[in-house]
């Protein structure tokens, strides 16, 4: 039984080395242009997995081999390296793992790209591939603000114009899901691919609108200030402990002001950002939310952000997100419903 698992330990680490040895030369013979993309597992994921499956069948040879007593002493070394180079990269490929892979389709049909998003903390990234099989080369990159994956999400838009395809998408999570604008010059245009047969009938997964505003404003800008000033005094006053800056200053509801812009043909909008710290962050995120909850604002989530919003009510957004990790705050934005300045 032994024997046969140490020839698998060895055939494994055989088939590791042709696989990181075949995504060296494609990269080589391509000059870094092309690589593997099999799945959600590009080269980079593959070749993770080809030394994770080199040192755990090395790791495990070491340990099963049968050596003399006086060889052992030399032998426990190079197993505990073995064994250690597992581990550290077994951890290394499951925390950086979580691309996601997505047809980039042109009016249902696929268009011979595809696009792999990651994300990490609160960045996010993307790249356009041009496939060829399992071969791709990279042709764009794509980013997205808080660990946001446009692609994935369906957010975006991609017009045909004969010879090339125009592509927008959003940088930022829109709750409202509402259809990418195509009134301003293109993110990225890519080449028409016509040397392929495609399938149709694919979806981009774009969400359903959250809500649907109506055009007309139900509120007086004042009704919306006082709105906006009523649910800061109750999102702080429902934080643990007493509430600061990130300069350790006591924050004062009433002191805090909103920032108007314009919206609409006439109408006008309030908004507020706030930083601040608690005595627990994690416990007055809850208790705020709970807050707005109980107000009757619907909700939803972004990555690493908590929202809520309504149509009805004087607050048309909400978003908070917790960065203890980061900068120790809590950063919460409120945006009012658009509304007339009688």
């Amino acid at each position: 039984m032994r024997r046969r698992v140490i020839v698998v330990a060895g055939a494994t680490l055989a088939a590791a080395i042709v696989v990181l040895a075949a995504l060296l030369g494609i990269s080589i013979a391509s000059d870094g242009e092309v690589s593997v993309l099999i799945w959600t597992l590009g080269s980079d994921r593959l070749a993770g997995l080809a030394v994770i499956a080199a040192f755990a069948s090395l790791a495990l040879g070491l340990c099963l081999t049968p050596v003399s007593r006086s060889l052992l002493l030399l032998l426990l070394p190079a197993r505990l390296v073995a064994v250690t180079a597992t581990c550290i990269a077994g951890s290394a490929w499951f925390l950086t793992s979580g691309a996601t892979v997505v047809q980039l389709v042109s009016a249902g049909c696929e268009t011979g790209y595809v696009v792999e998003e990651e994300a990490f903390l609160l960045a996010g990234w993307g790249t356009v591939y041009r496939t060829d099989g399992v071969l791709v080369t990279a042709v764009e990159r794509t980013g997205g603000d808080d660990g946001y994956r446009p692609f994935e999400d369906g957010a975006y838009a991609v017009v045909d114009d004969g010879d090339s395809l125009r592509v927008w998408y959003t940088f930022n999570f829109d709750y409202s899901a509402a259809p990418v604008a195509t009134d301003r010059d293109p993110d990225f245009t890519l080449p028409k691919l016509t040397d392929r047969s495609v399938s149709c009938g694919v979806t981009t997964g774009t969400r359903t609108p959250l809500l649907i505003r109506s055009t007309a404003s139900p509120f007086a800008i004042d009704e919306a200030r006082a709105g906006l000033e009523e649910m800061v005094v109750a999102s702080l006053a429902a934080a643990v402990g007493p509430v600061h800056t990130a300069t350790g200053d006591p924050i004062d509801p009433n002191e805090l002001a909103a920032v108007q812009s314009a919206c609409g043909e006439n109408d006008a909008r309030l908004g507020i950002a706030i930083e601040f710290t608690t005595a627990d962050n994690a416990a007055s995120l809850a208790q705020i939310l709970q807050t707005w909850d109980t107000a009757g604002y619907s909700s939803d989530r972004a990555i690493q952000e908590d929202i809520r919003y309504s149509d009805i009510l004087p607050i048309e957004r909400m978003s908070i997100r917790d960065s203890t990790t980061i900068d120790g705050l809590i950063h919460m934005q409120i945006t009012t419903q658009c509304s007339e300045p009688r």
